[in-house]
C-alpha cells in the first residue's frame, strides 16, 4: 500500500511538472529502449510576445495576421515565442517569395542581451559552413544522371518482362520504383535543380512514374 501511494504521488508530481513546464516529458512518452531522463532546455524567449511573435535571423516579427494565411499551415505556431531562425532557414531555403513574405510583417530588433543557445548557434555555424563549401549547390549533372538511370531500369525492367523473364523484370522495375522514390523527394526538398517550381514539377512527374 506504501509502494502504491508513493508511485501515485509520483505520478502526481510528474503530471504537474509536466504541466508546469512544457520541456518536461511526461513518464508515459519514455521510451523502452530510451534511458535519458534528462528534460530539454526550455528556449522560450521571455523578452518577447509567446503568442504572436517569434525571432528570425535577429529580428522579432509579428506574426499574428499571418499565421492564417502561412502557406504551410499551422505548423508555424510550434515556433510562435522562440528562435525559429533554423526552423525559417531550413523549411525556405531557395524561397525568395518567402523571404519577401518575412520583409513585409511587422518587425523589430531583439531586445539587449538576447543570445542563441549553444546547440542552435553551432548548427547555424555548421549550416553555413555547407553551406559555403557548396553542400546544397545543385549538380545539375548528377540529376541528368540519376533520371536516365531510372528510365534506363525501365527499360530493361520492361524488355525483360517482354522476353518471359518476369520475376527478373519485376525485380529490375520495382528497383526502378524505389530509385524514383528517393529522386521525388529530393524534388519536393527543391534540391535537383534549386528551382523551386521546376524541382516541383518534376516531383510530381517522378512519383508519378514511380
Amino acid at each position: 500500500a506504501v509502494r502504491r501511494s508513493a508511485s501515485k504521488g509520483m505520478s502526481l508530481a510528474a503530471k504537474d511538472a509536466a504541466s508546469a513546464h512544457s520541456s518536461v516529458l511526461d513518464p508515459k512518452y519514455h521510451g523502452a529502449t530510451n534511458k535519458s531522463r534528462t528534460d530539454a532546455a526550455d528556449l522560450t524567449v521571455s523578452s518577447i510576445d509567446t503568442s504572436k511573435e517569434m525571432i528570425i535571423r535577429g529580428r522579432v516579427y509579428d506574426v499574428s495576421d499571418f499565421i492564417k494565411r502561412h502557406p504551410g499551415g499551422s505548423i508555424i505556431k510550434l515556433s510562435l515565442g522562440s528562435d525559429a531562425t533554423d526552423a525559417y532557414n531550413n523549411f525556405h531555403i531557395r524561397s525568395k517569395k518567402a523571404d519577401k513574405m518575412l520583409r513585409a510583417l511587422p518587425s523589430r530588433p531583439v531586445a539587449d542581451g538576447f543570445a542563441r543557445d549553444a546547440l542552435s548557434a553551432d548548427f547555424e555555424a555548421l549550416r553555413a559552413q555547407l553551406e559555403a563549401e557548396g553542400y546544397f549547390e545543385p549538380n545539375l549533372w548528377h540529376v541528368a544522371y540519376r533520371v536516365a538511370e531510372v528510365v534506363a531500369m525501365y527499360w530493361a525492367g520492361i524488355r525483360l518482362i517482354w522476353a518471359g523473364y518476369w520475376f527478373l523484370g519485376a525485380i529490375v522495375a520495382g528497383i526502378a520504383q524505389g530509385r524514383c522514390g528517393w529522386l521525388q523527394h529530393e524534388g519536393g526538398h527543391y534540391s535537383l535543380t534549386g528551382n523551386i517550381k521546376l524541382d516541383r514539377h518534376m516531383q510530381m512527374i517522378i512519383y508519378g512514374l514511380g
